[in-house]
């Protein structure tokens, strides 16, 4: 991963006050790897944040450029991106976490077909198989309006909600019910649940601390 890509995770991370982060190129392409190029570690770090990542592909996205943006939460492109992974034509599969995130998101059969063929996806079929969640003219606008509705809520729950999710996948059911449990509990004392509890009753507009 490059150094300034790790920095800026470190910021991040540093950074209690941020709410969400869009992760988002310049020009026609979001990331083109045809020859399997990836440091390793990219997607690795993106996945561990705590917060939401928004991810606006504003054009083709491949190989390790995939696999970042598999890393992300929700992911929006343009009608022209297309998706894939070409690497095995050069003798070079996934290694940031593809062939682990591509499954658990569409699914073993939709995975493979793409894995092991190394054809293009279309922005249409990416949104079919859950490759995508929103396809939009205009990715900005459509960033814009997600990036309100998520932090328009509780700050701790969003966290906790993204922690439930990712975690419990891996988990049994029980163990997953007992995960979320546990964090509702936590969430039940926190100044958020007060404030959500309070602008109810004030039939007002909850006005949560950035924490």
């Amino acid at each position: 991963m490059s150094n300034a890509l790790s920095s800026a995770y470190e910021s991040i991370r540093e950074n209690d006050s941020l709410r969400l982060l869009i992760l988002t190129a310049t020009g026609k392409v979001f990331s083109v790897d045809k020859i399997g190029n990836s440091s390793g570690d990219s997607a690795k770090q993106l996945s561990t944040l705590a917060i939401p990542v928004l991810v606006a592909l504003n054009g083709d996205a491949t190989g390790s450029g995939l696999e970042l943006a598999l890393a992300g939460d929700l992911r929006v492109c343009v009608p022209s991106a297309k998706f894939s992974f070409p690497g095995l034509e050069r003798g070079a599969m996934p290694k940031d976490g593809g062939t682990q995130r591509l499954p658990r998101l569409v699914g073993p059969a939709w995975a493979k077909d793409m894995l092991l063929t190394g054809r293009s996806v279309d922005a249409n079929e990416a949104l079919s198989i859950g490759l995508v969640n929103r396809v939009s003219e205009d990715i900005t606008e459509t960033i814009a309006e997600l990036s309100a509705q998520i932090t328009g809520g509780s700050p701790i729950g969003v966290r906790y909600a993204k922690e439930a999710v990712g975690k419990g996948i891996d988990l049994t059911l029980e163990q997953g019910l007992r995960l979320e449990a546990d964090l509702n509990v936590i969430l039940q004392s926190t100044s958020d649940r007060s404030e959500g509890l309070r602008s109810f009753l004030e039939k007002r507009p909850p006005k949560f601390i950035d924490s």
